[in-house]
């Protein structure tokens, strides 16, 4: 009596699969096997390269972008470094009178007095508002006093106050 041996294992099992098959049958199976892992390995693979190169490509460009504006700010930043800063006078009385003469509002100061060593409080008793705004601003920028307090009263002529400044450093 013939016996039947059973394979015990998959790999057996796919062994003895194979040997039933034609030699033609193997080799269109190897053919289609082969054709099967190219286009795992093509999706697998090299997609995901090609998906990355574009999406580095596009981050490289906006990475110089960034690069280039971050070179003109560095720019930016040494040529101000290169200007020196005025320096201001030591008193601050000296840099008030010479900011007022040089706008033509010296003689509109009515009052100017000393607070302490950095403060000044100068009372204008009728000053155009522009020229106010004029005037602070120049000290800002040219003499370093900065408006502190700033009371103004509309006075009858239109466009004019009186102004009550404390200026410092």
């Amino acid at each position: 009596m013939a016996t039947v041996h059973a394979p015990a294992s998959r790999r057996e099992n796919l062994a003895h699969w194979w040997q039933l098959r034609s030699p033609e049958e193997r080799r269109g199976l190897a053919v289609l096997g082969g054709i099967v892992a190219l286009g795992v390995l093509w999706l697998a693979v090299w997609q995901p390269v090609v998906r990355d190169v574009d999406r580095l490509r596009q981050r490289i460009a906006g990475d110089r972008a960034e690069l280039a504006e971050a070179r003109r700010d560095s720019d930016a930043i040494a040529a101000l470094a290169r200007v020196a800063p005025v320096a201001p006078a030591a008193d601050p009385r000296t840099a008030l009178d010479a900011v007022l003469s040089a706008r033509g509002l010296a003689s509109a100061a009515t009052q100017i007095e000393r607070v302490d060593n950095d403060r000044l409080r100068v009372t204008f008793d009728a000053i155009d508002f522009d020229a106010l705004a004029a005037a602070l601003d120049g000290l800002q920028r040219e003499a370093h006093l900065r408006a502190i307090e700033v009371v103004a009263t509309a006075r009858a002529d239109a466009g004019r106050v009186r102004a009550d400044v404390t200026l410092g450093r």
